[in-house]
């Protein structure tokens, strides 16, 4: 099995008003939009992880290279006037058992990200980590054209990161 295989993307680069979700999604509240992607990932384990262990593993605990894109991105667009000072578990817009929803707006456009969770089957959880942009001027679309290859990159590595995090806390839980 290969790094692709196991992450199952949907990619939906125009302007629609259906696009495919979780029917139970609450990241449908949100369409329509500019950009939609969808990353998917399943976990098999005997501990199921919640939404908040979800975040926190994917937005709180960042490898140091996306830290540092961070704080480049940050430097170049903060002249333009655009809000580099929240984190992304700052800025959380609705919840429910399975789902959270963080989400700001700003001059250039407006995003929402998803990070749903759902036990499948005994031992099997599906992760999906869901992006929604809004572009609210030209400068959304083109600070948005220069994100999206990083946005794709940094995705697939959080849903790997999540798993691999994950089971070393499992493994821990169960040990003690």
């Amino acid at each position: 099995m290969t790094y692709h295989d196991t992450i199952k993307p949907i990619i939906i680069r125009r302007s629609m008003k259906q696009q495919e979700t979780n029917p139970d999604s609450l990241i449908e509240n949100y369409l329509p939009a500019d950009y939609y992607d969808s990353f998917s990932k399943e976990l098999h384990n005997k501990n199921a992880i919640s939404t908040d262990e979800f975040a926190d593993i994917a937005f709180n605990q960042l490898p140091s290279w996306i830290i540092r894109l961070l704080k480049v991105r940050n430097s170049i667009v903060k002249p333009f006037g655009l809000n580099t000072n929240r984190r992304i578990t700052d800025m959380e817009c609705e919840r429910n058992q399975h789902e959270i929803i963080f989400g700001m707006s700003d001059k250039h456009l407006t995003f929402y990200v998803s990070l749903w969770c759902k036990v499948s089957e005994a031992n099997s959880q599906t992760l999906r980590i869901t992006t929604i942009v809004k572009y609210h001027n030209r400068l959304g679309k083109l600070y948005f054209f220069v994100v999206r290859p990083f946005h794709k990159v940094i995705i697939r590595s959080l849903l790997e990161r999540v798993e691999k995090r994950y089971k070393l806390i499992s493994l821990e839980r169960e040990a003690s």
